[in-house]
């Protein structure tokens, strides 16, 4: 196991006791059954789904890697288009295997499941590909471990690569570890979309999540003592919806323009989202 992590995720024997810090809020008794993990057990869990559903570094691929200049004038080609979607598309069964792996969400009946992967997809992909890329330089790590620099996907991506980057630069200041990273993911799937058929269950988790957040963030100190920091986590949701918006809009212009018919996973995830 190459991971620089122990494996901590064993932690079957604090199962049922729920963390040792004081304080917990009282546990309704129908809660789920995920609510008999340790929020040290959940954090671990989840960062194991992370690492698992990322490419290492020694993974990643500068084949196509390049530096080039992009006259603004240059229209979009098929080419362009092709790679936008193909990015896209490419994390759609990352993603999945890695909710799988969230504890308690399959635990949610079926239809509940790809309603939430469906909806929080292109969150996903815009909050994993900024926490992973590289926003001084402009190098973008998409999840197939391939690296591109800005300037080659600014004519498939259009001004939502900017938006990208911007919000990538903005989730780095905040120096995010590992398991708070972890856990923000999470809450991007683990929310109340419309149409959920048992929205309850998808709340307790959603608490779960939270309450296992700040006591991560309690007993790490340092950073994550300043004053904010956990709202100013959760504040990165409402963004990732707006940027999420964003995406929508150039996926509609893209099939406008019609060089290349949408695959149909974003067909699909488009036309579920439009607001009408």
């Amino acid at each position: 196991d190459s991971s620089p992590f122990p494996p901590v995720v064993r932690t079957d024997g604090l199962k049922g006791r729920r963390g040792r810090l004081p304080s917990k809020p009282k546990v309704v008794a129908e809660a789920t059954a995920a609510s008999s993990v340790s929020p040290v057990s959940l954090i671990a869990a989840l960062v194991r789904a992370h690492i698992d559903s990322n490419p290492g570094v020694g993974k990643l691929d500068y084949s196509k890697y390049e530096e080039t200049a992009v006259s603004p004038t240059q229209k979009v080609d098929s080419s362009d288009v092709q790679q936008f979607y193909d990015l896209l598309t490419s994390c759609t069964e990352v993603v999945r295997i890695w909710a799988q792996n969230i504890p308690g969400f399959s635990e949610f009946c079926l239809e509940d499941r790809e309603l939430l992967l469906e909806s929080a997809f292109v969150e996903l992909f815009i909050l994993r590909l900024a926490y992973r890329s590289d926003p001084d330089l402009q190098k973008l790590v998409f999840c197939s471990g391939a690296v591109l620099h800005r300037a080659q996907c600014v004519r498939g991506f259009g001004d939502w690569i900017d938006s990208i980057l911007e919000f990538s630069q903005s989730l780095h200041r905040m120096k995010l570890d590992v398991s708070s990273f972890s856990c923000l993911a999470a809450l991007v799937i683990i929310a109340d979309r419309h149409g959920l058929k048992e929205p309850k269950r998808v709340e307790d988790l959603q608490n779960q999540l939270i309450t296992s957040l700040k006591d991560h963030l309690s007993a790490c100190g340092s950073d994550s003592l300043r004053p904010h920091y956990l709202s100013r986590l959760l504040g990165k949701l409402p963004e990732l919806r707006t940027l999420c918006t964003q995406g929508h809009q150039r996926i509609f212009y893209l099939k406008l323009e019609d060089l290349v018919p949408p695959p149909p996973i974003v067909d699909k995830i488009f036309m579920d989202t439009l607001p009408f």
